[in-house]
């Protein structure tokens, strides 16, 4: 079970994480949360589709498989891609708003001390001697800071889509070499005919809400949907 703590350098001097990736840690997704100020890099490795979040709407995910539990990017505790998405980078740290004593809302980092790759002997230290944040606290810090505000930004992204009629559901099928079949259903993507007919005017208020960019990155991420498969392929005859 999570146990997360603020991090302050008087009790957590001594913490360390190890920067390690396996399903023991919690990494055995077939999908997971993107932001869109990483779908430039996302869309060069990952198909980036949609997943319903209730009141939320609707978020885009980076899909690493087909099927629950299977991550097609892990191998021997590395990923098997040039990006990882800023949702497994983050690792056991999170960010939060708390209420100071003037009523003022912060963010503060905390970090799920219960986490296996959290230890006291090996890894990236977290405060420096004198109770200064390492340099590896500091990327962490601002990784959490941008995958926070970048949420709101990716929520706008995907209500923008909606309201000018470009999302459509989608199930993925596909049939393996050795007669196998996988389905994914409750995802949604772009309806490629409706951007192609957006007016100028259209357009024009993607561009200026930030979303035309992402918007084609993402139509650019399904030709991934050829590579997932033949990764899927390989993991198949490695098994047998």
């Amino acid at each position: 079970m999570s146990e997360f703590k603020i991090l302050n350098a008087d009790e957590h001097s001594e913490l360390r994480v190890r920067q390690v990736y396996g399903y023991e840690y919690g990494d055995s997704l077939h999908y997971c949360p993107a932001y869109t100020f990483e779908f430039r890099d996302l869309q060069a490795d990952f198909p980036i589709l949609l997943q319903g979040a209730g009141e939320m709407g609707m978020i885009p995910v980076a899909l690493l498989g087909f099927e629950p539990g299977e991550n097609l990017f892990l191998k021997d505790g590395t990923w098997q891609s040039l990006n990882v998405p800023a949702y497994m980078r983050k690792g056991p740290f999170a960010i939060g708003e708390h209420k100071a004593q003037n009523g003022d809302s912060v963010r503060l980092l905390s970090l799920d001390v219960s986490d296996p790759r959290v230890s006291t002997t090996e890894g990236q230290p977290l405060f420096q001697p004198l109770g200064g944040r390492t340099e590896y606290l500091e990327y962490m810090a601002s990784l959490m800071e941008t995958v926070y505000l970048g949420s709101e930004d990716t929520l706008d992204f995907t209500k923008a889509l909606s309201a000018q009629g470009l999302v459509e559901s989608v199930t993925v099928e596909i049939t393996l070499k050795d007669g196998s079949k996988n389905q994914l259903l409750g995802f949604y993507t772009l309806n490629e005919d409706a951007v192609r007919n957006l007016d100028a005017e259209q357009l024009a208020a993607l561009s200026a809400g930030g979303n035309l960019m992402p918007m084609f990155m993402m139509l650019a991420s399904l030709s991934n949907l050829k590579r997932l498969i033949a990764r899927k392929e390989d993991s198949v005859a490695e098994s047998e």
